[in-house]
This record gives structure tokens, sequence and C-alpha cells, in this order.
């Protein structure tokens, strides 16, 4: 992990643990509610789907093709969009140490929580993530909207071991 002061403004920007820690608390709530909603079992983002969704929202090129339906399976999504499989699976292993930081730094803020091999995001932080996004640009409000779709979208696809293999990713 390259050390703070080393690391380039866009680094800094886009890949800061508070960052990436809000856009999961969102990909976590996602797929909690949609478990919920369909009464799927556990609720808890698999973690390593918070890599696959951290991939799929801050990569503004994926995020802006994601479908607009939880409804259109992955599996027709990469046929449609055959050059993101590769894209992501790249992303995943970029961005796998700012993922685990923003996990970390979740955690450590009260913002998430991990619960044996999964994340869920801390309903006490609620209102600060509101505050936050209300106050953010239109970027980080994307990044926001489309990381509680992607939660919603990976649980709705399947386990998480045939979400990896449709990315061509091992656990």
């Amino acid at each position: 992990m390259t050390s703070w002061h080393e690391r380039t403004i866009e680094q800094r920007d886009l890949l800061n643990p508070a960052f990436c820690a809000v856009v999961l608390w969102h990909i976590a709530l996602g797929y909690r509610e949609e478990a919920l909603s369909t009464g799927s079992g556990e609720g808890g983002l698999p973690l390593e789907l918070s890599f696959v969704g951290a991939s799929l929202v801050l990569r503004g090129q994926t995020r802006s093709k994601l479908p607009g339906t939880i409804r259109t399976s992955l599996i027709a999504w990469l046929q449609d969009n055959p050059l993101e499989r590769s894209a992501i699976a790249r992303g995943v292993e970029i961005l796998r140490p700012y993922v685990r930081e923003a996990i970390i730094f979740g955690v450590h803020h009260g913002a998430l929580m991990t619960a044996g091999p999964s994340l869920a995001p801390i309903d006490s932080a609620k209102n600060k993530m509101t505050i936050y996004v209300k106050q953010a640009s239109p970027d980080v409000q994307d990044c926001v909207r489309r990381g509680q779709f992607v939660g919603r979208w990976l649980q709705k696809n399947g386990t998480s071991g045939t979400t990896l293999a449709l990315l061509g990713l091992e656990p």
C-alpha cells in the first residue's frame, strides 16, 4: 500500500478510505435490503463481493454502463458488455488494498461491521451518510446511488461463487 503522502491526487480523492467506506456502506445496505425483501437468507454482503462492488462502482466507465434494473442478470449484462468482464476483474485486483483499507476505516468509525465472512452497514450511521450525500458533488451522489443499486443487483444475481466465476475471479 502506498503511503498517503505518496498517493496521487486522484488516489487521494477517489480512493481515500472515508469515501470508499461510504460507497461500501451503500453497497452493503443495498445487498441487505434486497436479501430482506426477497427473504433470501443472510443480509450481510459477502466480503469477496465488496471488492466486486467497489470495482463496479468506482470505475466511472463501468458505472455508466450498469443496467437500469436489477432484473437484468449479470450474465446478460456481461454478454452485452463483454469488455467489462476483464475491466471489473482488473479493478478488483487494483482496488484490493483500497477496499481493505476502507473496510478497516468503516469498522473503526462505526459505519460498517464485519460478521464472519460478510460486511454489514451499521444503521446508526444512516444520518451521517444522508448528510454527507446531500452535500456531495453529483459524481459522489452517483457513486452512492449506484452503489446501493449494485448491492441489490449482486444479491439478486445468486451466490458470490457464481458471481466470481462469471467474472473469471477466484474466491
